[in-house]
């Protein structure tokens, strides 16, 4: 089995722990629904790890440090790989095209390399 962990900043702040504690407090049907397809995929990325596809994740290629992303509809939560056997949880964003908004996977990948520089990769 694998761990999967939120990214925090220095500070202890997390934007994806505040997003999951928004969203599972919320009395919104679709939060709701994305909630329970979010923790289901999390079950599944705990046992299968990077072995989980799509439709549930997706890695994404030629990026400097190995990127996933969680798809529940129409979220995006982007991950990576800390330690071999744990995934950090880095940020989420709402999906309005078809193509992967460059500006939030550029913010993942500032995460995650800051998440590399202090806690080690």
């Amino acid at each position: 089995m694998y761990e999967i962990v939120f990214y925090e900043d220095k500070n202890g702040n997390s934007e994806i722990s505040d997003y999951f504690e928004k969203i599972s407090n919320s009395q919104q049907k679709q939060d709701k629904a994305i909630f329970k397809k979010l923790t289901h995929q999390m079950d599944m990325l705990e046992m299968l790890g990077t072995q989980l596809n799509e439709p549930q994740a997706k890695y994404l290629k030629h990026l400097k440090y190995p990127l996933w992303e969680l798809r529940p509809m129409p979220e995006r939560i982007f991950y990576g790989v800390w330690q071999g056997d744990k995934f950090v949880l880095l940020s989420h964003y709402t999906k309005k095209s078809n193509t992967t908004d460059p500006r939030e996977l550029s913010k993942a990948m500032r995460l995650l390399q800051d998440w590399y520089e202090r806690k080690g990769k």
